[in-house]
């Protein structure tokens, strides 16, 4: 089979091969996966770095999650061969992969196959970073990095509660995009004008919570502008500066910052809660009118080219 293996951490574009390995076998309790499609995060390239929180056990095909169909599964198998399924598994990036059964989400046969590839680490983490903010309908919530898959997401799910959206963005022509989405307002922030940008668009309202993919300065203007008992809840790194705040601020204005982690997050939920979240996250998903479609799709032998694209949107590998 073809898979996509790298032999020491590194730059992707230097140390992926495309490799022809063994077929695996899976082991009572396991499922053989024919994979279709895989996304390309910016997480696979921490993996293949050797920077994610899981280190490469060399020889190691790449790649977090992807969708397939089963292509052999055990005579007791609640699943059976032929069904459409998301899986999360380091070593996506191959024809076949071998999953536990539990680890796998069942789909409808009709459920979009790109859509299908992408289900189990974003939506995941926008469904989770929802709930961690804790607004209600009618509440303002402020997203950063806002183009982003993981934001274009939330904006979708939180439309469907009513819940008011801003989302800043560091151009102008990103905008439209999201204001499509449903977002209620898309601004491009400009550097110690954001608290009162905030102010004027919420009508004084105020921000109830912020999902922040930043941090650095960005995320200190935020914590101002929350309304008393706000949260910030920190998912991402993209600015390495540290973020500042006064004491004054988070006792008087009862405030809360958090950290969050979707591996941590899925791991504390109940089989009760996780259910509910994947039951969710695959009726809303798979509606025609939720935007999730990739940028550019490649196969698995272009991955040189996929590596390579620069142009924003995920872009997906074919199996």
């Amino acid at each position: 089979m073809k898979a996509l293996v790298f032999e020491q951490a590194g730059n992707a574009a230097n140390v992926i091969q495309l490799k022809h390995l063994a077929y695996p076998r899976p082991a009572p309790g396991q499922l053989l996966i024919r994979v279709k499609a895989s996304p390309i995060h910016p997480a696979d390239f921490l993996f293949i770095g050797g920077k994610y929180r899981y280190q490469p056990k060399f020889p190691q095909i790449a790649g977090l999650e992807g969708a397939g169909y089963v292509e052999e599964a055990g005579h007791d198998s609640i699943i059976p061969k032929g069904s459409r399924v998301a899986f999360s598994k380091l070593g996506a990036w191959a024809q076949y992969v071998i999953v536990d059964e539990q680890d796998v989400v069942l789909l409808p046969d009709a459920f979009p196959l790109e859509k299908a590839a992408q289900l189990t680490l974003n939506p995941y983490t926008a469904y989770g970073l929802l709930q961690e903010a804790k607004v209600k309908s009618g509440d303002w919530l402020l997203l950063t990095a806002g183009h982003s898959t993981v934001s274009r997401i939330i904006i979708q799910l939180a439309a469907e509660k009513g819940i008011c959206v801003m989302a800043t963005v560091r151009h102008e022509e990103q905008k439209k995009e999201l204001l499509a989405l449903k977002a209620e307002q898309v601004i491009v922030p400009e550097p110690g004008n954001l608290k009162q940008t905030i102010n004027e668009l919420t009508k004084g309202k105020g921000i109830k919570a912020a999902l922040d993919a930043v941090g650095g300065p960005l995320a200190t203007e935020i914590i101002s502008s929350l309304s008393p008992g706000g949260r910030l809840i920190a998912y991402g790194l993209l600015n390495p500066e540290p973020t500042s705040y006064l004491n004054t601020e988070f006792v008087f204005k009862n405030l809360m910052v958090k950290g969050f982690g979707v591996r941590g997050y899925v791991e504390a939920l109940s089989h009760e809660e996780k259910t509910q979240m994947i039951s969710h996250l695959v009726h809303s998903i798979g509606r025609a009118e939720f935007k999730l479609s990739p940028a550019a799709t490649y196969t698995v032998d272009e991955f040189a080219q996929a590596f390579a694209y620069d142009h924003g949107g995920k872009v997906l590998l074919e199996f």
